[in-house]
């Protein structure tokens, strides 16, 4: 039985006796009252106490597990964030450094080009800017891919959105990746037709 029960058992006799016009209870109404309480507590479930006891446990044990999940999944996605944020300046980087050396190697080619005269010199320059366009062109296809793969990971392309979305993720890493080494390509044909050319 439950203490509030037996606080309220024992303030409905002390009532039912105040009607009854008492004002003094002796010991043998006293021990009747207990005998009353045991007769209530018999009719009780065993163990009622114990029982709320480990309920308010439970409940808190669930509210400590739901704080825990709840500080796991924003960790998951700020780290999703950071991870998207990275990618985003990868890309903007490898766009930025081909198209900056396309364009400024262009711009030193329209310049420059008549004062090489060797055939060979003027192939490994136009090797030198063909690298830097595909560095842009690689960039914008994986940037291209690294949209698809989002559709991927939410679940947009259909029963295999997550298997879709993983390979996608390793070719668009491998584009940009790629996209970096042109421009190191670029900037060694550069050098070699500046060695070479005199």
């Amino acid at each position: 039985m439950v203490t509030a029960e037996v606080i309220g058992i024992l303030r409905k006799q002390i009532a039912a006796a105040r009607e009854n016009g008492l004002s003094e209870v002796s010991l043998d109404s006293l021990s009747k009252l207990m005998e009353l309480v045991e007769e209530e507590s018999e009719k009780s479930p065993a163990g009622v106490e114990l029982a709320q006891a480990r309920l308010e446990q439970f409940k808190s044990q669930l509210s400590d597990w739901q704080n825990e999940n709840q500080r796991d999944h924003e960790s998951q996605l700020e780290l999703l964030r950071a991870t998207i944020e990275t990618s985003h300046l990868a890309i903007k980087s490898a766009l930025l450094i081909n198209g900056g050396a396309a364009v400024a190697f262009l711009a030193f080619l329209g310049t420059a080009w008549s004062r090489f005269s060797s055939a060979s010199v003027k192939v490994t320059l136009a090797s030198s800017l063909e690298q830097f366009i595909l560095g842009v062109m690689l960039t914008g296809v994986g940037s291209g891919v690294a949209y698809i793969c989002q559709m991927g990971f939410s679940g947009q392309l259909g029963k295999y959105s997550s298997a879709v979305g993983e390979v996608l993720r390793w070719l668009a890493v491998a584009l940009i990746m790629s996209s970096f080494w042109t421009f190191y390509k670029g900037c060694s044909f550069a050098l070699e037709a500046f060695t070479t050319g005199g």
